[in-house]
């Protein structure tokens, strides 16, 4: 299984922009954070250059409105780091490229002394976070998921 690295915002935008975002350009799917405090993650096929798994961590508490239902620990200062932007090429899905990303996501939020991390993740993507430990506090059209780490 490839492994995953520690990369620029310029290599994760476009496999995040064409699969998460496909209407929109790089510009538009852009997160505030991409530049300054995030951590991108990228994983390319054995032999391969270009991105075929990304994903980007940041420091930034749940919501507020989870209280209770995440634990309350998740709200100190640096202790939850939201994952955004997770995407695998089509062509790649199944594969396991995505858990070796989110892996690598864990290892950045515990190198940074986060204790959590979060998403809001698609309905569709809900199977693969679970898989992976992450849990539901609410349902909706997103899923607020968290995992210690």
């Amino acid at each position: 299984m490839p492994s995953a690295r520690r990369v620029s915002a310029s290599v994760v935008r476009p496999l995040r922009t064409a699969v998460l975002r496909p209407n929109m350009t790089d510009r538009l799917a852009s997160y505030e954070q991409d530049e300054t405090v995030a951590v991108h993650v990228a994983v390319a096929l054995e032999g391969g250059s270009e991105p075929a798994g990304v994903g980007t961590v940041y420091a930034e508490p749940p919501p507020q409105q989870h209280r209770g239902a995440i634990p309350t620990f998740a709200y100190e200062p640096g202790a939850s780091w939201r994952l955004r932007g997770m995407a695998t090429s089509e062509a790649t899905r199944g594969a396991g490229l995505g858990r070796v990303v989110l892996e690598e996501c864990f290892e950045v939020v515990r190198d940074h002394g986060g204790r959590v991390l979060w998403c809001n993740a698609r309905v569709g993507a809900q199977g693969f976070y679970e898989h992976l430990g992450l849990e539901i506090p609410e349902i909706g059209p997103h899923f607020v998921m968290w995992r210690p780490v």
